[in-house]
């Protein structure tokens, strides 16, 4: 065994003398390295243990971290500039620098690289220009002027003072600075703290204000303006005698409306008027913990969260109508539970009261509380608990114990429940279009709940544990029930029957090549499909109706190769039902009408380009056509309809330049016909010749008798017919 032992010693040996031999540094590190050692332990270094003794870390050949610690006093004149990739710098706090530590640092090649100082008590120059990747800088303890440049200058993010001490100053005015996201002050003596933060400031998240006050009562509390991004505010209060000085809260706090934690710790604030945080942002923790604040004077912004620690003040003077969650720790006031009157149950979501010596009862109102949301345990509670607990057990309410209650323990089993009850109505009827929400009240329901439903989507919720529920029903069809399951291992089972309005159709129209049926509670659930009987031999299933669909009065139509234009012949009636989901619809009867039919023969109809009148034949619509403005267009001119009816148009045309074939456009209702028409010029007819031969025969009277009427006239001369015709006439009188 001794052998092995004396061969690792030797290895070791051998490493270490590599190590000693080979160890070099970067550039001038190894020469600062050993003036850096040499100073602190007076000179006693050996070669190449610089890297070996844990206040130098080294990577490679370059130093990484520097962590001096010595309880001796020592100036430091170590030129820091060469350590250009350093990732942290720890001092302890009786190491000073001589120059200035910060008048002499690298462009760190490192991000975010951390400095500690223990002490400062160095003057810190004016002029200093700080490396950009200098992060974080924490002074355990400073007595000099933090300069302007301390701000103005680098990218520093995160500033911590840990003890100011006389000396210690901040600029009259913060300079612009954009990098600074954490600050950490000590207001000190005659000390300030510069007004305009806010907007100097512009992306601190985090402001912590120390108030040390021991020996003085010139301390000026802070004002505020608003920040941009400022979302945490600490105020400590440090002081020997606390009543030294007392401040009156700070009404411009109030302007911080980006706060999200306000944090206030120790007695500092003498509250003899209301705070009002209300315009303060919603969703804010407050902290109070180790004095006495009147709480009664506090008004909360919505959706407030209280935590009180070290805080022995009434929980009856808490306002909790804003708060959504409140803490108390190390109360001890010994009294009763708050009632539930001073609670929103809606908002109060957290109330965590254990171990702060409460007694009494367990209130049954206490059942509305978020399962989880009560810690009550480590105080002095006593009595029989409400049914509510009882109905679950002990084991699911690991909150409130361990206490003194009389028949309810960790470990008492869930009972039978016959506390429980609910009323739920019978046969509920649902629109097939609407989304359907029931609640229900009861008692006892607990605070967890399933449900089995024969329709998909069905959902059940506790809305307020104990008491009401809510059910949520989907768009849906037919006869449906759900089973709501309530208490231990949901044992308990309550049935809810209820069915969906039966369909009905109103009309039908036809768009384009498809026809479209309207009426009311077709199915807007993809589960159940809208079937439409025709003629009670042809069924074609249609799709399904949406909101949107319903808002623009469209009706439901069908797959194109699946049309009830196949079996329908046009100007003839139909019989037509839906079925959705077993609810059949009456059946209704309709005359369709598919499209303009013409049944006179356009290619042999010749209209004539002087104008007039036409008939035209065919299947112009039905008895539920529109036919109060019907469209007729010949070379896209509108023609004069002089009659229409559901087979024959009558028009009047106007007279038309040149034959030839021109378009015939048709429009009645929802429907329309395109094709053409011929147009010929109107023949015209030579006059009679007069022949030259007839002998002109003498007139029997020189008197003219002129008609009224345009264009007509009695001849002078009287032909042989007529002479004729009147000899008969005279010879009949003659004889009779």
């Amino acid at each position: 065994m001794s052998f092995k032992k004396n061969i690792l010693i030797i290895i070791f040996l051998i490493f270490l003398i590599k190590n000693i031999n080979s160890q070099s540094f970067k550039g001038n590190q190894k020469q600062q390295v050993n003036a850096l050692l040499s100073q602190i332990y007076q000179g006693n270094v050996y070669e190449g243990f610089q890297c070996m003794l844990n206040m130098v870390m080294c990577s490679g050949d370059t130093v990484i971290g520097i962590n001096i610690f010595t309880g001796v006093p020592v100036t430091l004149t170590v030129d820091f500039s060469v350590f250009e990739d350093l990732t942290y710098f720890i001092s302890s706090s009786a190491i000073s620098f001589s120059p200035n530590i910060f008048s002499r640092l690298p462009n760190f090649t490192s991000p975010e690289v951390y400095f500690n100082i223990g002490k400062m008590n160095d003057q810190i120059p004016e002029d200093i220009v700080l490396p950009e990747n200098l992060y974080t800088v924490e002074f355990k303890s400073i007595s000099v002027p933090l300069p302007n440049a301390f701000f103005s200058t680098g990218a520093i993010g995160t500033i911590l003072i840990n003890n100011a001490n006389p000396g210690f100053a901040l600029p009259n005015q913060f300079p612009q600075n954009n990098f600074l996201k954490q600050l950490n002050l000590n207001i000190i003596g005659n000390g300030f703290f510069p007004s305009n933060a806010g907007s100097a400031l512009s992306n601190l998240t985090e402001l912590t204000l120390n108030i040390n006050n021991y020996n003085t009562k010139n301390i000026t509390f802070p004002t505020f303006e608003p920040f941009n991004q400022l979302t945490k505010l600490a105020i400590n209060f440090h002081s020997a005698d606390p009543l030294n000085q007392l401040f009156e809260f700070e009404p411009t706090i109030n302007n911080i409306n980006t706060l999200e934690e306000l944090h206030i710790e120790n007695l500092g604030f003498n509250i003899s008027n209301d705070v009002d945080l209300t315009n303060l942002s919603k969703n804010l923790k407050l902290t109070f913990s180790n004095h006495i604040l009147p709480l009664n004077k506090f008004k909360y912004p919505l959706n407030c969260s209280l935590d009180l620690s070290n805080y022995p003040v009434s929980i009856y003077d808490v306002d909790f109508r804003n708060l959504t969650s409140l803490s108390l720790s190390n109360v001890n006031y010994g009294e009763n539970l708050p009632p539930a009157s001073n609670f929103d149950f809606e908002k109060l979501t957290y109330l965590l009261l254990s171990s702060n010596q409460f007694n009494g009862s367990l209130p049954e109102e206490y059942c509305s509380f978020v399962k989880g949301s009560l810690a009550l345990g480590s105080n002095d509670l006593t009595g029989s608990v409400p049914d509510c607990f009882k109905c679950l057990g002990g084991e699911e309410f690991p909150g409130l114990f361990p206490n003194n209650f009389d028949d309810f323990f960790d470990d008492t089993p869930a009972d039978v429940c016959t506390a429980f009850s609910l009323d739920v109505p019978v046969n509920q009827l649902l629109k097939t279009n609407e989304t359907t929400v029931f609640e229900f009240t009861g008692s006892n329901l607990g605070w967890d709940s399933d449900i089995e439903s024969t329709q998909a989507n069905v959902e059940l919720a506790i809305i307020e544990p104990n008491k009401k529920i809510k059910i949520t029903i989907p768009p849906g069809a037919g006869i449906q029930n759900a089973t709501l399951k309530f208490g231990s291992n949901f044992s308990i089972e309550v049935i809810l029957n209820y069915e969906f309005y039966g369909p009905t159709i109103d009309s039908y129209y036809v768009q384009g090549s498809g026809i479209f049926f309207r009426g009311s509670y077709f199915s807007y659930n993809q589960d159940y499909e809208n079937i439409f009987t025709i003629n009670k031999d042809y069924k074609f299933t249609a799709h399904i109706q949406t909101i949107e669909d319903q808002n623009l009065n469209n009706g439901v139509g069908f797959e194109n190769d699946d049309t009830p234009i196949s079996v329908l012949k046009n100007r003839e009636a139909f019989n037509v039902s839906i079925d959705v989901a077993g609810k059949q619809s009456e059946t209704v009867t309709f005359i369709y009408f598919g499209n303009i039919t013409m049944l006179s023969d356009l290619s042999s109809i010749q209209l004539n380009t002087t104008g007039g009148d036409f008939s035209f034949d065919g299947e112009f619509g039905c008895n539920t056509t529109d036919f109060s403005n019907p469209i007729f267009k010949i070379n896209d001119i509108d023609v004069q309809i002089l009659e229409i009816t559901e087979t024959r148009i009558n028009i009047t045309y106007p007279p038309i330049e040149n034959a030839g074939t021109y378009s015939l456009y048709i429009e009645v209702g929802d429907f329309s016909f395109t094709n053409e028409i011929k147009f010929i010029e109107t023949p015209t007819f030579p006059p009679t010749p007069t022949p030259t031969s007839t002998p002109t025969p003498t007139p029997t009277s020189t008197s003219t008798s002129t008609s009224d009427d345009e264009g007509l006239s009695t001849s002078p001369t009287l032909s042989i017919s007529f002479i004729y015709l009147f000899s008969i006439i005279l010879l009949i009188n003659f004889v009779f």
